[in-house]
């Protein structure tokens, strides 16, 4: 997200600037249309990454777990 202007970031936890391994992004995907989870879950797919994964990568993958498993039924 470095380079871009926080209020236009795609990313949600970085448009508010929280730390994405901080954010509740289950309860986020969950809220969205079947196409924007797919897209969040691939999105979130990048994470590894990302150095502030790098530095929290327990807290950031189970949330990444979380939001696969609402979109691929697990």
């Amino acid at each position: 997200m470095r380079g871009q202007a926080r209020e236009n970031a795609t990313c949600p936890a970085y448009r508010s600037g929280r730390s994405c391994w901080q954010v509740d992004w289950k309860s986020i995907v969950e809220a969205l249309p079947t196409a924007q989870q797919a897209f969040w879950t691939s999105f979130l797919s990048n994470c590894g990454n990302c150095v502030v994964y790098k530095q929290h990568p327990e807290e950031m993958q189970s949330r990444i777990d979380a939001v696969r498993a609402i979109v691929f039924n697990d």
